[in-house]
């Protein structure tokens, strides 16, 4: 059972806690919560028996189900499945524009001192003079944080602390090649 609050309801209420969804789409990158989500379970079918397929008798697919179920079985992921669907779902998610600005214009440093400490904001400016798309510190921060940069605090010239992320520009910019090849 799950407690929440149904919309215009005034109070929460114990709802069964059910889901069922099967769906295809056509190519690959469908997710779009780079947070990570245990509500899909994408797989990619490279073929179907369609005749063996119509055989599979549905009743005694959730009379097995069922049984299951009625027997204690353990239907939700532990913390080990967890990660490994975050990491089997990371091949179907959407690139947003600013991980792919950020591949092409950032690298992971391979020294302290081949790199620069930059705030979200001053990643995100950065790569804003090189697009007209608008770009998201939100979307940003979790494609940073996809690729492994590491966030650190520090302060700059004895002033509050900042949250920074270690980085390495590539020079000259790429997108700044592709923009001049363009005109």
């Amino acid at each position: 059972m799950v407690k929440y609050r149904m919309p215009y309801d005034k109070h929460v209420e114990e709802h069964p806690h059910m889901a069922g969804f099967v769906a295809s789409v056509n190519g690959n990158d469908f997710l779009t919560d780079p947070t990570g989500s245990r509500r899909f379970l994408p797989f990619e079918v490279l073929s179907i028996d369609i005749n063996r397929a119509r055989a599979v008798s549905m009743d005694a697919v959730y009379a097995e189900a069922k049984s299951l179920l009625q027997s204690g079985f353990r239907y939700w992921f532990n913390d080990e499945e967890i990660a490994e669907l975050y990491h089997e779902s990371e091949a179907f998610l959407v690139q947003t524009a600013e991980m792919g600005l950020l591949l092409r214009c950032f690298e992971l440093p391979t020294t302290d001192s081949d790199c620069s400490y930059l705030t979200t904001t001053e990643i995100l400016t950065y790569l804003g003079t090189y697009t007209r798309q608008p770009l998201k510190a939100k979307r940003l921060g979790e494609a940073l944080k996809r690729v492994g940069y590491i966030k650190v605090s520090r302060r700059r010239n004895g002033g509050s602390p900042l949250y920074v992320y270690k980085i390495r520009k590539i020079l000259p910019c790429p997108l700044l090649q592709s923009c001049s090849s363009n005109m």
